[in-house]
């Protein structure tokens, strides 16, 4: 009867998704957040007074079978998440480089494939309540091999939840 409970268990452990395994440092808001002040992006005035970091997703977004993180900021205010970047992962998921990091206004990040990644940001006219945007903006940035090249915006009527959703 214990071979049987401990296969079961076995089976259990194999079954359980990718996300249940530990992800690598470089996807820590705090180590995010640590590379943002180093590159001189955050204080740490900051970060006690509000923004930090929002949202992350771990992904190879630069094609070399490293986890990055795309990550965005939040203002800590209601402006939403106000910044968006990627750390480059390194092969021991320790953090590497600050790749990106970029202004934006309620922005959202959506990892798209193993070289790109999009965000989005509301867009208002003239009349619009912040509540309430007429369309949304998503711009795709690739990875060339050295940098991302940001592409042309497509406008949307609704935001996918896909950018926004942890």
């Amino acid at each position: 009867m214990t071979r049987l409970a401990l296969l079961i268990a076995l089976t259990a452990l194999a079954l359980l998704p990718a996300s249940a395994a530990a992800k690598p440092a470089v996807c820590n808001p705090t180590v995010i957040q640590d590379a943002l002040i180093a590159a001189g992006k955050l204080t740490q005035d900051d970060l006690r007074f509000g923004p930090g970091v929002d949202l992350v997703r771990c992904h190879d977004v630069t094609n070399d079978d490293r986890i990055d993180a795309v990550f965005t900021v939040g203002s800590g205010g209601t402006a939403g998440d106000t910044h968006f970047g990627v750390l480059l992962g390194r092969d021991d998921g320790s953090s590497g480089k600050l790749q990106l990091y970029r202004p934006g206004y309620k922005v959202g990040v959506s990892v798209r494939s193993r070289h790109a990644f999009e965000t989005i940001q509301p867009h208002y006219k003239s009349h619009d309540a912040n509540c309430c945007p007429s369309s949304f903006r998503i711009r795709r940035f690739t990875w060339t091999g050295d940098h991302f090249k940001r592409g042309h915006a497509r406008k949307v009527k609704h935001a996918p939840k896909r950018f926004y959703k942890p």
